[in-house]
Formats: C-alpha cells, sequence, structure tokens
C-alpha cells in the first residue's frame, strides 16, 4: 500500500489537500521508517493593505517528503499529553510539541555571514501538520509535500536588503526526525 498526500499549513488555514490510497498488487517502495525530505520550493508574496498599513510578507516553504511506515502527522487538537504536551515539566518549550521544523536565518550585507533569528522561547514558526494517514488504515509508506506559509510583518524580524533563508526539518510520531534542509534564500524587497 502507497499513499501520497499533500498538505498546506498555513497560520489562519490548514488545507488538506486530496490523499490518494492506491492499493494494487504492486510492490510498495521501501522508505526508511525515520522521514526524509528534500526542498522543493521558496516562493515570497508582499501584501500591501494601504492606508500606512505595514506590508505583510507571506513565505511559502514547500518540502517533498517520504516516511516507510506512514506515521507522520500530530493532531492539532488532540495530540496535548506526553510527549506531545506543549510544556516540559519546568515550563519551558517542549520541541516535540511540533512535527515541522523551521528555522529562519539572517544576513544583513552580502559579506556578512547568516544568522539564526530567535522569535521566541516557545518555538518561534515551529507547526504542526495533521495525521497524512487514516487511524484505520494499515501501516505503510507515505510519499507526498507539505507547504507551510509564514506571515512577517516588513521588519519584523527581516528589514528591507537582508538575505534569508530557513532550514526546515519534520518528526513523525516515534520522535524520528528527517534530515534537514535549506532553502536558497530571498533579499526582503523595499516597501
Amino acid at each position: 500500500m502507497t499513499t501520497s498526500s499533500t498538505l498546506t499549513l498555513g497560520t489562519t488555514a490548514l488545507l488538506a489537500g486530496v490523499a490518494t490510497l492506491l492499493t494494487s498488487c504492486l510492490e510498495a517502495p521501501n522508505y526508511p521508517t525515520t522521514p526524509r525530505i528534500d526542498f522543493k520550493e521558496l516562493k515570497v508574496d508582499r501584501y500591501n493593505f494601504g492606508g500606512g498599513q505595514t506590508p505583510i510578507d507571506t513565505v511559502r516553504v514547500t518540502i517533498d517528503f517520504t516516511d516507510g511506515d506512514g506515521d507522520l502527522g500530530l493532531d492539532v487538537i488532540g495530540d496535548k499529553e506526553p510527549p506531545y504536551n506543549p510544556t516540559k515539566p519546568d515550563g519551558t518549550y517542549n520541541r516535540t510539541t511540533h512535527n515541522y521544523f523551521i528555522t529562519p536565518y539572517r544576513r544583513k550585507t552580502p559579506t556578512a555571514e547568516f544568522e539564526a533569528v530567535v522569535e521566541n522561547d516557545m518555538g518561534g514558526k515551529n507547526s504542526r501538520f495533521p495525521p497524512l494517514y487514516s487511524p484505520d488504515a494499515k501501516p505503510g509508506p507515505l510519499k507526498g509535500t507539505l507547504t507551510l506559509d509564514i506571515p512577517y510583518d516588513l521588519g519584523v524580524p527581516f528589514r528591507p536588503g537582508e538575505e534569508v533563508r530557513f532550514e526546515v526539518s519534520i518528526m513523525d510520531r516515534a520522535l524520528n526526525e528527517s534530515n534537514t534542509i535549506t532553502t536558497p534564500s530571498y533579499i526582503v524587497q523595499k516597501p
């Protein structure tokens, strides 16, 4: 059995694409049980609302993924118990509450090094994507695409002229983390 999925994650809306379940006499692909990701696309759209409002850049990061046992996804509402709880017993951020990890990097001048941008101590723009399998289905390999849309007010945290890129990884329910990919960079445009 092979399952293919497409998923778009957004800050205000979560859109699950069409999932196609293929069953036949074909032999299932043999993917490792640790997820694997590859960069697919980086797109930036500028939204100007006028009236003195700050423009918003929406960064869209798209990756392709494979997973051998298909245990990808966390229920946004239901998965709140350990190991998926939001905070550790000491009140600090529990990274495994998320399954999509994204770290922004910026370079202020062309000769400077890229530096990580720490947005907050509770996971920044890390996110959750929902289960990509049917709870009633037999576990099997998954292959698909994930897209995360991230809105940034112009100037917060990136200023015009800065060069920006992202590091991305995902994690399955068994807490196996994928490889980390680095996106190409883009230059933040003036208003």
